[in-house]
């Protein structure tokens, strides 16, 4: 499901570490509080880079800021946590510890920043009505980097279907009743296929979408609003 990404993607812990330290600020004591409570957890993982491990309830409440954790499957399903980071109406910019970017707009992913072949932006507008239920197809369009930094387009005609599930979400992975959605894209190149998690209210609350070449398909999960 897509190529690899680069090794700089995943934070070592020691660099998570350091920046949650930074944006808890020096009241809070957070320094104490990673070495006292998660070191705890990181004895023996230094080597398999346990991230999901780290991320307890407690430190999630202690980080203060939404946060999802990425998985890439094409490399080894890697795992990174992303902070919110700002929000434009309905997108949200989340940020990882190496400053690179996602941008989900209500969830869905609409561009990446410093990834490498980023995706610059998609038109979603159909998508999120037929996620809603408001239609059964619907086109997108991505304007993809290529390695040239020429920005290319790329159209796609989606089918959608839809049944509920249980699905697994957060670090201790948590069973939650949702509806999974499975979006078909024809294009002309390629077909893909995302799936989406959504909850009662709406949320998705967890997804696996195609974010174009070289990254291939990207899957988070919410871990914290």
């Amino acid at each position: 499901m897509g190529t690899v990404l680069a090794m700089r993607f995943l934070p070592t812990l020691p660099l998570l570490a350091a920046f949650l330290i930074a944006s808890c600020g020096p009241q809070n004591q957070f320094s104490e509080y990673w070495d006292a409570t998660v070191g705890s957890l990181l004895a023996g993982q230094e080597e398999s880079q346990n991230v999901r491990a780290a991320l307890t309830p407690d430190l999630l409440a202690q980080i203060g800021r939404p946060t999802i954790l990425l998985t890439v499957p094409g490399r080894n399903n890697v795992e990174s946590p992303f902070f919110a980071e700002e929000r434009n109406g309905d997108t949200v910019t989340w940020l990882s510890v190496n400053n690179e970017f996602l941008l989900l707009q209500d969830g869905v992913l609409s561009g990446t920043r410093g990834l490498g072949g980023d995706l610059m932006n998609a038109d979603l507008g159909e998508v999120h009505e037929a996620l809603a239920g408001r239609r059964t197809q619907a086109v997108r369009i991505h304007r993809m980097l290529d390695g040239e930094n020429h920005i290319v387009a790329e159209s796609y005609v989606c089918d959608y279907a839809q049944r509920p599930e249980r699905v697994a979400v957060g670090a201790y992975l948590t069973q939650v009743q949702a509806t999974q959605i499975d979006e078909t894209c024809t294009g002309v190149d390629r077909v893909f296929e995302n799936r989406y998690w959504l909850s009662g209210s709406g949320t998705i609350v967890r997804a696996l979408q195609w974010a174009g070449e070289p990254l291939g398909y990207l899957e988070y999960e919410r871990l914290r609003d």
